[in-house]
């Protein structure tokens, strides 16, 4: 076997330990590092993300279009905070004054803010999990 060969010892690795997804999803929340859990995520709101980790130096932009799946994410979150919204509204009478057209803008101009408030967390969300599922190593390591 391999392993009883003492040139082979120390050289296999084992696969880096995986936190639980309650700390994963948890640490998402929190918009920090997946490696480290120290370094913020974005600079600034609502998506200017850093490049990489100032604290342990991961890089966060793995390939060009990776954050496709963070806008996929950030959809999906917003679908849900509107589909809930509109199942309340249905036990909520309908106002005879506002138009078909007044109830399409009101939608819009709640579906604006969700969408910008929960963009950070889609993003941070799709790092988060890419990591978990399949962690890269940083470019430095402190």
């Amino acid at each position: 076997m391999m392993q009883d060969d003492p040139e082979w010892r120390g050289k296999e690795r084992a696969p880096p330990a995986r936190p639980p997804l309650a700390e994963m999803l948890r640490n998402a929340a929190r918009r920090r590092c997946p490696n480290c859990r120290i370094g913020p995520i974005f600079q600034r709101w609502p998506n200017k993300m850093l490049e990489k980790c100032p604290h342990c130096g991961l890089g966060y932009f793995r390939e060009q279009g990776y954050f496709i799946g963070g806008m996929i994410f950030t959809y999906g979150l917003t679908a849900a905070v509107l589909l809930a919204a509109f199942l309340l509204g249905l036990l909520i009478p309908n106002p005879p004054a506002i138009s078909h057209w007044g109830q399409f803008g009101l939608w819009v101009a709640l579906g604006i803010p969700v969408m910008l408030l929960l963009m950070p967390f889609g993003y941070s969300l799709w790092l988060s999990l890419d990591f978990w599922l399949e962690p890269w190593k940083p470019e430095r390591t402190r």
